[in-house]
């Protein structure tokens, strides 16, 4: 958006979110009036329930971030309200009078997994990120009707970057608290995570190999260097580029070491195994 724009329009956003709070403040410093309109109560979308919850700094340091952009005169903030559930684009163009509708929607929707057929057996041996992720954050808390899943180990996870490392994270963390609990051990969530599961194990006298456990796998297409873990600058010279993939492969080895996944570049899906009406490997 130019910054030298000027205009006077009442304006409806959808989603009030990052992307949400951000386009609510720039309009208003451009003259506009505008609504924000959440499906949740709270306007934190992927920020409060994509990030596992050992990600708290940072979470609540994108909380203050968006809770400053929308608490601005001239920007209102209308939770739980859905647009097609609670409220339709007509009725926000034809009764409300909006002049404009911007689409602040966010990364909402998982990217399918690109295997003919794999949507078939969602919640039947395949899980997306986006509610898996928001299972761990909640299904401890009393009364959670969210979705559930058991996880198994051995597990594989399609995809490199930030997003696979931390549902790879997830997957150890779950069964070896569950490997523990079965010895009359209790660990924190976030501590393991924390401390890693080899210090964890050594509290306890304990080894990886003790526990009998796999171990998931994360299967990415391309080079452990090319995994969108650390972007280099706009027309980076090969040594920037040399030094951020250095980078990259340094942050991969940190979370695999703590937490004992296991990575295999340059691998990619091409059907499915099924075991009855279930995905059992690919």
């Amino acid at each position: 958006m130019s910054e030298n724009l000027q205009f006077s329009a009442n304006i409806a956003i959808i989603g009030g979110a990052t992307a949400g709070a951000e386009a609510a403040s720039r309009l208003r410093e451009a003259g506009a009036f505008c609504v924000v309109f959440e499906q949740n109560d709270r306007p934190y979308g992927k920020v409060e329930d994509g990030l596992p919850m050992w990600h708290h700094a940072l979470r609540n340091k994108e909380y203050r971030t968006i809770d400053e952009k929308l608490d601005q005169p001239g920007i209102s903030f209308l939770p739980s309200t859905g647009i097609g559930r609670d409220i339709t684009f007509h009725e926000l163009l034809e009764d409300w009078g909006f002049d404009l509708i911007l689409l602040a929607n966010g990364a909402w929707r998982d990217r399918a997994l690109p295997v003919s057929g794999a949507d078939t057996y969602i919640n039947r041996g395949l899980v997306y990120q986006n509610p898996f992720i928001y299972w761990f954050n909640h299904y401890r808390e009393a009364g959670y009707d969210g979705p559930t899943y058991e996880v198994q180990d051995g597990a594989i996870v399609v995809g490199g970057g930030l997003a696979s490392i931390d549902v790879a994270k997830i997957l150890q963390i779950e069964t070896t608290l569950k490997a523990l609990r079965e010895r009359g051990i209790e660990e924190d969530v976030v501590e393991l995570e924390t401390k890693g599961i080899p210090a964890t194990l050594t509290k306890h006298d304990l080894t990886w190999e003790d526990l009998g456990l796999e171990g998931c796998t994360i299967y990415y297409r391309r080079r452990i260097e090319d995994m969108p873990l650390a972007d280099p600058p706009p027309n980076a010279t090969a040594e920037k580029i040399a030094k951020i993939e250095s980078v990259r492969v340094r942050m991969l080895e940190k979370a695999r070491s703590k937490l004992l996944f296991k990575v295999e570049p340059l691998w990619s899906p091409i059907g499915l195994l099924t075991e009855g009406d279930k995905l059992a490997g690919l």
